[in-house]
């Protein structure tokens, strides 16, 4: 599939309140590209990795596009590094932390197997993410003898979850496993037009790789559907694509930067295989194997940062994020097999984000830094799932850099990250007209992101 078109969002309607739905839509095989959305407490609102900076991560991202202080500017504004002293070489790595504390908040089935009834089905609470890690790597050179024109890569991974819940849990005919992975390389280039202006610019090479897998319901179990009677739904799907970052930083008075940076949607198009399995008695008919598609368009992500030195030791830092998720209404999967596509609406909300923060100068060797965020979630109550447990965060953080020597410092940072509680109510049909699961969830999440990096000046 080519790219999308943007359409009006559609009434909000609770998805699945019909009494049978297509199988496409039973199993959840959308999720070739929901896979992507599936955030848990990610280190940002919606499934976007913000941490690409220790520095960064140290001050909560506040000031990030207005101050190129280290080769990280590649992702956050790439016009920064006509602000480097010299050739830079970084290699980072954040541990994130993830707790999100899934409580069934009474689930019930209503199939066939119960007479009609609604009874509660059970299953354990839900626990589903690992400690995580998230590395990056940059460099960035001076391509002239004025440091004029300047050149750059980045190797980062702005998506990616791992969520295994595992197949006995109250909620595993919403999901039972989700994994992302992205690698995203950004050559970039640089150009310092004038004492008060620098631009930059890069493209984004992307690749997406996408796993899902969740329970499917049999209807006709006497008493019920259990883990013994389920079906078990699995899509995969890969893909590069293309985008692009611009940025440009004002310099109107030495002691103050403005930053503006815009890094373009992508639109991938996931191609991969969907199954069904384990499904038997009337319903093993139901059981498939395919290929198919799904087009999954990433928001556009816009900056503005200010960074001021109120003295000669002390810098404060201010930014907005604008997240362009609106765009993404929909998923829409096509199968190989005949199968009709598969959509649901995912009236995903435009977001923001807003961070202050400082840097405190000790001496050469060392500086301090801290801040806060306002993180806000683009999920909607109405379409909330346990792939994307999200809800609004603030951000408090604080970190350090020690220059070791004129060509190696080390920066390290901490970030705790407060998840407001939500709810999940959720209706997945059954095959063929043979009932319904509501699955209702109460979540608890927090995050923890420490951070480490090296950077090597020469």
């Amino acid at each position: 599939m080519g790219k999308r078109p943007m359409h009006a969002r559609p009434p909000r309607r609770h998805p699945g309140r019909a009494a049978a739905a297509s199988l496409p839509t039973l199993l959840g095989l959308p999720a070739l590209a929901a896979a992507l959305l599936a955030a848990g407490p990610a280190g940002a609102a919606g499934f976007f990795i913000q941490e690409q900076s220790v520095k960064g991560v140290g001050r909560a991202f506040a000031g990030e596009a207005a101050l190129g202080s280290d080769a990280s500017t590649i992702f956050t504004n790439p016009a920064g590094m006509t602000r480097l002293d010299g050739r830079q070489v970084q290699l980072g790595g954040h541990v994130l932390i993830l707790k999100a504390d899934l409580t069934d908040a009474g689930s019930t089935a209503t199939t066939l197997g119960t007479g009609g009834a609604a009874v509660r089905y059970g299953g354990a609470n839900g626990d589903p993410f690992d400690t995580t890690p998230v590395p990056n790597f940059y460099a960035a050179m001076p391509v002239d003898d004025d440091n004029r024109v300047w050149l750059g890569v980045g190797i980062s991974a702005p998506f990616g979850l791992v969520a295994d819940y595992g197949d006995g849990w109250f909620g595993r005919y919403d999901s039972t496993k989700t994994e992302l992975k992205t690698i995203d390389i950004a050559p970039s280039i640089a150009f310092k037009a004038s004492d008060w202006l620098s631009v930059g610019g890069g493209l984004d090479i992307q690749y997406a790789e996408a796993t899902l897998e969740n329970a499917v319901a049999n209807g006709l179990a006497p008493g019920g559907p259990s883990p013994a009677t389920d079906g078990h739904a699995r899509v995969e799907g890969d893909d590069w694509s293309v985008g692009y970052n611009l940025g440009v930083i004002f310099t109107p008075v030495p002691q103050a930067r403005i930053g503006l940076h815009y890094r373009s949607a992508i639109s991938h198009d996931l191609k991969g295989t969907a199954s069904l399995t384990d499904l038997t008695g009337p319903l093993a008919a139901a059981n498939f194997r395919t290929d198919g598609q799904a087009a999954l368009n990433l928001p556009a992500v816009a900056s503005a940062a200010v960074a001021v030195d109120v003295t000669d030791r002390l810098t404060l830092l201010g930014q907005v994020n604008f997240y362009e998720w609106s765009r993404f209404d929909e998923i829409r999967v096509q199968f190989s097999n005949g199968l009709p596509d598969s959509v649901k609406t995912q009236n995903y909300e435009d977001s923001w984000g807003v961070s202050l923060g400082a840097e405190y100068r000790l001496d050469p060797a060392w500086t301090l830094r801290g801040g806060v965020q306002w993180d806000q979630t683009p999920t909607v109550d109405e379409y909330r799932t346990t792939r994307t447990p999200d809800a609004d965060r603030l951000w408090v953080a604080a970190g350090a850099s020690w220059e070791v020597s004129d060509w190696i410092g080390i920066d390290m940072a901490y970030a705790h990250i407060f998840v407001d509680d939500t709810r999940i109510d959720l209706i997945e049909p059954g095959i063929g007209g043979t009932g319904q699961v509501n699955v209702r969830a109460d979540v608890e999440s927090s995050i923890d992101i420490v951070s480490l990096q090296a950077r090597l000046k020469f």
